[in-house]
Protein backbone atom coordinates (compact mmCIF):
# COMPACT_ATOMS: atom_id res chain seq x y z
CA UNK A 1 0.00 0.00 0.00
CA UNK A 2 1.00 3.45 -0.63
CA UNK A 3 -0.47 6.32 1.80
CA UNK A 4 0.67 9.92 0.93
CA UNK A 5 -0.50 12.93 2.83
CA UNK A 6 -1.10 16.01 0.95
CA UNK A 7 1.01 18.06 3.33
CA UNK A 8 4.16 15.82 2.31
CA UNK A 9 3.78 16.96 -1.14
CA UNK A 10 6.65 19.09 -2.40
CA UNK A 11 5.90 21.55 -5.06
CA UNK A 12 8.55 21.46 -7.93
CA UNK A 13 8.74 24.34 -10.29
CA UNK A 14 9.25 23.50 -13.83
CA UNK A 15 10.00 26.23 -16.34
CA UNK A 16 8.66 26.62 -20.05
CA UNK A 17 7.31 22.66 -19.56
CA UNK A 18 7.93 21.34 -22.97
CA UNK A 19 9.18 24.68 -24.56
CA UNK A 20 5.46 26.34 -23.16
CA UNK A 21 5.22 29.48 -21.28
CA UNK A 22 6.13 30.47 -17.31
CA UNK A 23 6.33 27.82 -14.79
CA UNK A 24 4.17 24.89 -14.56
CA UNK A 25 4.36 23.85 -10.73
CA UNK A 26 4.29 19.54 -9.95
CA UNK A 27 3.71 17.48 -7.36
CA UNK A 28 4.53 13.68 -7.84
CA UNK A 29 1.41 11.69 -6.48
CA UNK A 30 3.52 8.87 -7.30
CA UNK A 31 7.43 8.36 -7.55
CA UNK A 32 7.08 6.96 -11.29
CA UNK A 33 7.82 3.58 -12.56
CA UNK A 34 9.06 1.60 -9.23
CA UNK A 35 5.23 2.86 -7.74
CA UNK A 36 3.25 2.33 -10.53
CA UNK A 37 4.40 -1.40 -11.11
CA UNK A 38 6.47 -0.48 -14.15
CA UNK A 39 3.20 0.07 -15.97
CA UNK A 40 4.06 3.96 -16.24
CA UNK A 41 6.37 6.90 -15.53
CA UNK A 42 4.12 9.43 -13.67
CA UNK A 43 0.83 10.33 -12.05
CA UNK A 44 1.02 13.92 -11.01
CA UNK A 45 -0.43 17.05 -10.02
CA UNK A 46 -0.02 20.23 -11.65
CA UNK A 47 -1.25 23.63 -11.49
CA UNK A 48 -0.99 26.70 -14.53
CA UNK A 49 -1.41 29.94 -13.55
CA UNK A 50 -2.84 32.50 -15.76
CA UNK A 51 -0.74 32.36 -18.63
CA UNK A 52 1.10 29.48 -17.75
CA UNK A 53 1.12 26.99 -20.89
CA UNK A 54 2.56 23.05 -21.49
CA UNK A 55 4.02 22.97 -24.51
CA UNK A 56 3.41 20.66 -27.61
CA UNK A 57 4.73 17.43 -27.47
CA UNK A 58 4.06 14.33 -28.77
CA UNK A 59 3.94 10.62 -26.95
CA UNK A 60 6.06 7.79 -28.16
CA UNK A 61 5.15 4.37 -26.72
CA UNK A 62 2.80 5.76 -23.87
CA UNK A 63 -0.22 7.20 -23.07
CA UNK A 64 -0.82 10.38 -21.17
CA UNK A 65 -4.23 10.99 -19.59
CA UNK A 66 -5.66 14.31 -18.26
CA UNK A 67 -8.20 15.39 -15.49
CA UNK A 68 -9.02 18.75 -14.81
CA UNK A 69 -9.73 19.42 -11.05
CA UNK A 70 -10.10 23.01 -10.90
CA UNK A 71 -9.81 25.97 -14.19
CA UNK A 72 -10.48 26.08 -17.22
CA UNK A 73 -8.45 24.88 -20.45
CA UNK A 74 -7.47 25.08 -23.83
CA UNK A 75 -5.99 22.07 -25.13
CA UNK A 76 -4.56 21.11 -28.39
CA UNK A 77 -4.34 17.63 -29.65
CA UNK A 78 -3.22 16.67 -33.22
CA UNK A 79 -4.35 20.16 -34.38
CA UNK A 80 -8.01 19.92 -32.77
CA UNK A 81 -8.65 22.72 -30.23
CA UNK A 82 -10.62 21.46 -27.30
CA UNK A 83 -12.00 24.02 -24.27
CA UNK A 84 -11.67 22.08 -21.15
CA UNK A 85 -13.84 22.29 -17.84
CA UNK A 86 -13.56 20.68 -14.14
CA UNK A 87 -14.19 17.10 -14.50
CA UNK A 88 -13.24 16.87 -18.08
CA UNK A 89 -10.78 13.84 -19.13
CA UNK A 90 -8.66 13.54 -22.23
CA UNK A 91 -6.83 11.01 -23.43
CA UNK A 92 -3.07 11.34 -25.77
CA UNK A 93 -2.71 7.91 -27.10
CA UNK A 94 0.71 6.89 -28.53
CA UNK A 95 1.25 9.26 -31.40
CA UNK A 96 -0.65 11.84 -30.67
CA UNK A 97 1.02 15.36 -29.97
CA UNK A 98 -0.66 17.85 -27.62
CA UNK A 99 -0.26 20.84 -25.64
CA UNK A 100 -2.44 22.81 -23.00
CA UNK A 101 -3.04 26.11 -21.38
CA UNK A 102 -4.49 27.89 -18.58
CA UNK A 103 -7.42 29.80 -19.82
CA UNK A 104 -9.21 32.23 -17.78
CA UNK A 105 -8.26 34.31 -14.70
CA UNK A 106 -7.98 31.02 -12.05
CA UNK A 107 -5.24 28.93 -11.87
CA UNK A 108 -5.51 25.50 -13.55
CA UNK A 109 -5.27 21.98 -11.68
CA UNK A 110 -5.06 19.12 -13.21
CA UNK A 111 -3.74 15.15 -12.56
CA UNK A 112 -2.05 13.84 -15.39
CA UNK A 113 -0.80 9.55 -15.90
CA UNK A 114 1.83 8.40 -18.15
CA UNK A 115 1.42 4.78 -19.11
CA UNK A 116 3.53 2.81 -20.86
CA UNK A 117 2.26 1.11 -24.22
Amino acid sequence: MIFRKASELVPIPIEHCMGGEGTVMMEKLLLGAEEMQGKGRAYVRHTLQPGVTIGEHAHAHEMESMTIVSGCATHVINGERQLLEPGDIIVAQPGDTHQIACRGDAPLVLIAQVLFE
